[in-house]
Order: C-alpha cells, then structure tokens, then sequence
C-alpha cells in the first residue's frame, strides 16, 4: 500500500465517522394568526433550517401583500416558539427581510435563534410581532403548525 492510499483510505474513515448535521423536520409548515383590526386572520408558511444549535425561521404570510416597497433588512420581526416537552419560550428576532415591491406576500427573515437538540417547537398562543412602516403588527397564532411541531 502506498502512502497516499494509505492516507486516501484514513481520510475516508475519518469522513465516514463524522456526525451528521441535525436536520428539523419538517421544515415548512402552515399556521394561522389573529393580527386584529389591522391585518385580520393571516395564514403563514413557516420554514426553519437547523445547523446544530443555530437555526432560522422565514415566515410568509401569503395572505397580506406589501402596499409599497420594502428594502431589505427594513422590518423588525420576533417569532415566539414553546418547547411543547417544557412549555419554555424559543425566540427567533431581527431585521432580516427579502425587498418587497408593492404587491408582494410579506416576508420576514430568515430569524435567527438557538435551539436544543431534541426540542420540539410550536406556536400556537404565541406572537409574531412586526415593524414595518412605522407601524407595529401583533399577531396570535391560533393554530398550531401543520405538519408541525417543528423537530430539532
């Protein structure tokens, strides 16, 4: 055997022993939220990534449209989600958005947050508040996720 094969074959243990990255699952799922006199019921598509303890959540809500343009990183969200196993808040904030032009589905994030391996997270009773235009959105999820909760 030569060195390089020798050394081919330890690198392909190495890689084959290595732990795998968490992976959430599901990673979309469905909610409705109760945003008062402003907004109405909204329905929103929650879609969470997970390196690790480091995840994301974007949140469309399909159902409210942007009257004007939004430049990027210009709405102020934070999601709250309960570990269904502990009842304990999960919370995924910042001012991450795509652009928006007049008339597209408002987006928010993709949320930062951390996460514990194993948690199971969902929202229903909790709040998605927003700032944008000035204006400060407060919304309830009153459904819980579809499919969901949301696996770490």
């Amino acid at each position: 055997m030569t060195a390089t094969t020798a050394c081919a074959a330890l690198l392909a243990g190495t890689v084959a022993l290595a732990p795998g990255a968490a992976a959430v699952t599901p990673t979309q799922a469905t909610t409705q939220y109760d945003c008062g006199n402003l907004l109405g019921w909204v329905t929103a598509q929650l879609t969470a990534t997970q390196s690790g303890t480091d995840a994301t959540i974007t949140i469309e809500l399909s159902s409210v449209t942007a009257p004007l343009a939004v430049p990027w990183y210009s709405i102020t969200s934070t999601l709250v989600l309960d570990d269904i196993n502990t009842g304990q808040p999960v919370v995924f904030m910042g001012t991450v958005n795509p652009p928006l032009s007049a008339g597209d589905p408002i987006t928010l994030g993709p949320l930062p947050g951390t996460v514990e391996l194993g948690e199971s997270l969902d929202v229903l009773g909790n709040e998605l508040t927003f700032l944008m235009y000035g204006i400060r959105f407060s919304c309830e999820a009153v459904t819980p996720l579809s499919p969901g909760p949301f696996q770490f």
